[in-house]
């Protein structure tokens, strides 16, 4: 039995990849130890892993959802110095009383990377999201975030230049930055959604979407589902408190002809949405992965992880990002014609109903939206998963 040491953001969207692997390792007989905040406790538990919790410091969920409202990375990226700031000192201990086999940090995890590195210690990074360039962006593009990231830099740093100063070469060389990378990148997805970049080497082994709907399962009335087709619409954990986007879906579709499931977060009270039509079903939060293998089209903000789930169970996608990765994400899903985008939010416009309208139509009219989506969910099965991960995992623990 070998100890292996998780450190993971808290983060939703890179926290639920991890689960299902820390299950698989947790059932083979490994000792899995994952830190994080108090609110991830029950599902890092769930999974047979210890939870050990951090001690208090900026970076939270509610933090992350707060700094990402504007869409703005320069506000995430500034938090996640900070945290580390905070952080280090508490994992460095950690790890040195611990003393594990292997430490995995996510890719965002700052204070892993640098901790492992100030300790020796053998180490791999999980990568829950695509890995960028600037050769993906448009002029278009980098000037948006060089006009986001401007007003950021003298804070960033700060923090950067406290960091060196206090733990030298500890600080990653690597240009870009992010995502973080160990000896082994575990990546979670298909190569084949994947774009070329320079950043990938022999070092990364792409394993698909890790997904396990027992490690996320809730109640649901599906018995309320009919023959209608379904549609599944969510703006994820982050992005999800717009009344006014879900008011305006009740507008474009309260006389189609389907049965639509939406998710709006527990941050919106549903009594501030007005009258709901009767062929929505409206909740705080649903079994997303439960609820997309019923579902013909998922209308989504074009976060990672949900365009993953929607395409492991074929679901075509209509694509609304509400920031600049998930924008990324979005091409990378249109390019190969498994969904198509309404970009109105990134060019701070508000979505109209006409434009919902028209898109769910072109998705269920043309069948080559689910074709495209079905040659990925392929591509994404074969690769192996949540089960390969732990496979790659075992293999350089015991290498």
């Amino acid at each position: 039995m070998s100890k292996i040491i998780c450190l993971t953001p808290p983060a939703h969207g890179h926290v639920n990849p991890a689960l299902p692997v820390l299950q698989e390792l947790t059932q083979r007989g490994e000792q899995i130890i994952c830190y994080n905040t108090e609110e991830f406790r029950s599902q890092i538990e769930r999974t047979g892993a210890t939870f050990r919790a951090h001690p208090a410091t900026d970076l939270t969920a509610t933090e992350i959802s707060r700094v990402l409202e504007n869409g703005n990375l320069a506000n995430v990226t500034g938090l996640i110095l900070r945290g580390t700031e905070q952080l280090l000192p508490f994992v460095l201990d950690e790890l040195a009383r611990e003393k594990p086999d292997l430490v995995i940090f996510d890719s965002i995890a700052l204070w892993g990377k640098m901790a492992t590195t100030q300790l020796g210690m053998r180490a791999a990074a999980f990568i829950s999201h695509l890995v960028m360039d600037e050769k993906h962006m448009t002029p278009r593009d980098l000037l948006r975030m060089l006009l986001q990231y401007l007003p950021k830099v003298p804070g960033i740093l700060r923090t950067r230049r406290r960091l060196i100063q206090r733990y030298g070469k500890a600080y990653p060389s690597s240009d870009p930055l992010f995502p973080m990378r160990g000896r082994l990148n575990i990546v979670f997805t298909t190569r084949d959604l994947q774009p070329d970049t320079s950043i990938i080497d022999e070092t990364f082994r792409f394993v698909g979407p890790s997904i396990n709907p027992q490690t996320r399962s809730e109640d649901f009335p599906f018995d309320a589902l009919g023959k209608e087709p379904v549609v599944y619409i969510s703006l994820g954990t982050v992005h999800s408190t717009q009344p006014e986007f879900f008011k305006t879906c009740f507008e474009a579709f309260a006389d189609f002809r389907a049965q639509f499931i939406l998710s709006v977060g527990r941050d919106v009270h549903i009594d501030v949405l007005g009258p709901i039509p009767e062929n929505f079903i409206v909740r705080p939060s649903v079994p997303q992965l439960e609820v997309l293998q019923r579902t013909d089209v998922f209308i989504t903000h074009g976060g990672i992880n949900s365009v993953h789930e929607g395409l492991y169970y074929d679901v075509p996608l209509v694509l609304i990002p509400q920031q600049f990765e998930q924008l990324l994400n979005a091409r990378c899903v249109a390019a190969r014609g498994a969904g198509l985008i309404i970009d109105a939010h990134m060019q701070g416009k508000p979505i109209t109903a006409a434009q919902l309208r028209q898109a769910l139509d072109a998705i269920m009219s043309e069948p080559h939206y689910r074709a495209a989506a079905r040659e990925l969910q392929q591509s994404m099965r074969a690769t192996g998963g949540y089960q390969e991960a732990a496979n790659i995992v075992q293999s350089y623990v015991s290498s």
